[in-house]
């Protein structure tokens, strides 16, 4: 009995697919959740970031599998703008925005959050050749990270449910993540770098280290996590405007002790005593 292999080619490839359609169902569990209960925000945060896992596996596999299809990059996108654009949008809405002095505006800023995050996700696919070794803007499931560990935070009771970090931070996070989106500011992407092929067992050690907090702590590890990762794209891109005047500066600080160096030898030629 001869045993037919089965050709995949031209076929959708059915598990990165299966990956995508994870994430695509968690992020829409999530604003199921928010809508049903304003005391499900945690449960739709640790659905966000399982989303972020799934969406972490299904690129994994079908790099390994060798099973990257054009219809796996559309997918892929489509789902992440639902869990990672829609699905914090709404979060931040319902939380903070359908009512109180920001509420009239809470439509707008939504808009904005997730209009962005469609944006972003557009950007990337039509030029995804560039974003090698570091993303244009922020992804979209660091933008999402950094709203979820917030509401993982105040879920635990670590983060009050104070009015002004309610309808006034919150909301200026959100717009701020939505800018960062779309921004041509640069963001390491590790994953693309290679980086534990130089120490594998210092980046080994690292990670199980990270996993163990996150056992531990969730809530804080991941908000350190996004939050820190946002703040170092920031702290990076602002270091470009004073690379250029410390560059100067050096430039004329050698120059000068060069020009002082040569009127010192011509001083002493000058004044060199002669038999």
């Amino acid at each position: 009995m001869k045993i037919k292999k089965i050709k995949l080619k031209g076929t959708v490839y059915i598990l990165p697919n299966l990956f995508t359609a994870t994430n695509l169902a968690l992020g829409i569990k999530a604003i199921t959740l928010v809508l049903e209960s304003d005391q499900h925000y945690k449960q739709a945060a640790e659905c966000l970031i399982l989303a972020m896992i799934f969406d972490v596996f299904d690129g994994l596999i079908a790099r390994v599998t060798k099973t990257t299809s054009r219809f796996g990059i559309e997918f892929d996108s489509l789902a992440d703008l639902v869990s990672f654009g829609v699905a914090p949008a709404i979060m931040v809405y319902r939380y903070a925005l359908s009512s109180g002095n920001i509420g009239k505006f809470g439509f707008l800023i939504c808009v904005v959050y997730a209009g962005c995050a469609a944006l972003r996700l557009a950007r990337f696919n039509s030029r995804i050749e560039d974003e090698t070794k570091s993303f244009s803007g922020i992804p979209t499931p660091a933008a999402a990270g950094v709203i979820a560990s917030y509401f993982m935070l105040v879920g635990n009771g670590i983060f009050p449910q104070s009015v002004l970090a309610a309808q006034w931070i919150l909301p200026f996070v959100a717009v701020a993540l939505g800018v960062l989106m779309v921004s041509t500011i640069r963001f390491p992407a590790p994953a693309k770098q290679n980086l534990w092929r130089k120490h594998p067992f210092g980046y080994l050690a690292l990670a199980a280290g990270i996993i163990v907090l996150i056992i531990v702590c969730p809530g804080i590890t991941l908000f350190v996590i996004f939050t820190g990762y946002t703040i170092y794209g920031l702290v990076k891109y602002i270091r470009t405007f004073f690379k250029p005047e410390i560059e100067i500066s050096n430039t004329t600080s050698q120059n000068n002790e060069s020009d002082e160096l040569y009127e010192s030898d011509e001083s002493d030629e000058q004044y060199e005593p002669t038999e």
